[in-house]
């Protein structure tokens, strides 16, 4: 009978090629990669009428790794951060590690702002235009109890500048018991800031009135909310919409964003000085 002789043949024919195979692989090759020079990462925010607030931090290579307990490592302390506009400089003081504040009212709209940033061997420069303040004409949480769930939405309303190019920023924090060292500005009494959800929308896609009922996730009736609305740059929104898929906080301040749109010179992130329409909700007053 030829059919088992058939079978030990292609038995052996197939471990002489795994052999043959194994034989010819070549060696791993080590390959060294340096890792990517450390920079200067900038974030800012306005308090309306109160101060200015700049966050420092610092890239690390993807290579070298990277944990939350580690984060404070990469905060930035000591630095001499600098604005100036309208021939005016206003100094900023480091108030935690790594977040720098000057407090004043003399901040104008319609002003282009230049930020100063020297920390040890490290200059960066970024300059930026303080737009006008856009109010919500409605904002106000819904609580809908049902018997086994409780939903929150959000109904905002507001118009838009007419005759110029607009690009808007929503967002929507939750208050959190937990502490952020990269968190400078805290809306809330006690606790820290919890991101919630962040729209981002020109007004191409509206025609001069936004109103918009948003459904809001993971939210009780127990919680407290703060909402914001702010007229940013093109530069800044672009900005934006890369850093939405780059993950948590932690990857979107340190993560090097080299692909990312960026004015800061010589470093990453981004320097802006947008004045926020803010709302502070206490759910269960609904």
């Amino acid at each position: 009978m030829l059919y088992p002789f058939f079978q030990r043949f292609w038995f052996l024919a197939a471990i002489t090629s795994l052999l043959t195979l194994h034989s010819c692989r070549p060696k791993p090759i080590k390959i060294h990669v340096q890792s990517a020079p450390s920079k200067l990462v900038v974030f800012s925010h306005v308090v309306p009428q109160k101060s200015m607030i700049v966050a420092l931090s610092r890239t690390f290579s993807a290579l070298d790794g990277m944990t939350e307990d580690s984060l404070t490592s990469l905060l930035v302390t000591g630095a001499t951060v600098q604005i100036r506009f309208n021939q005016q400089v206003f100094e900023f003081e480091e108030i935690n590690p790594g977040i720098y504040i000057s407090i004043n009212e003399a901040y104008e709209v319609n002003q282009d702002y230049e930020l100063l940033v020297i920390h040890e061997q490290d200059t960066v420069h970024a300059t930026t235009r303080m737009l006008p303040k856009v109010n919500f004409t409605l904002c106000n949480p819904e609580v809908v109890k049902n018997p086994g769930d409780t939903l929150v939405y959000l109904n905002m309303k507001f118009n838009d500048i007419p005759e110029v190019e607009n690009w808007y920023m929503i967002n929507v924090y939750k208050k959190n018991a937990g502490y952020n060292p990269l968190d400078g500005v805290n809306f809330f009494a006690n606790g820290s800031n919890n991101s919630v959800t962040t729209i981002l929308v020109s007004d191409k896609e509206f025609d001069g009135h936004y109103e918009r009922r948003l459904l809001l996730d993971k939210l009780a009736h127990t919680d407290s909310i703060a909402v914001t609305l702010s007229n940013i740059s093109n530069t800044y929104f672009d900005y934006l919409k890369y850093r939405s898929t780059g993950g948590n906080i932690l990857t979107q301040l340190n993560l090097e964003p080299i692909n990312y749109p960026t004015n800061v010179t010589n470093g990453y992130g981004f320097f802006n000085a947008h004045f926020p329409d803010i709302k502070l909700f206490d759910l269960s007053q609904f």
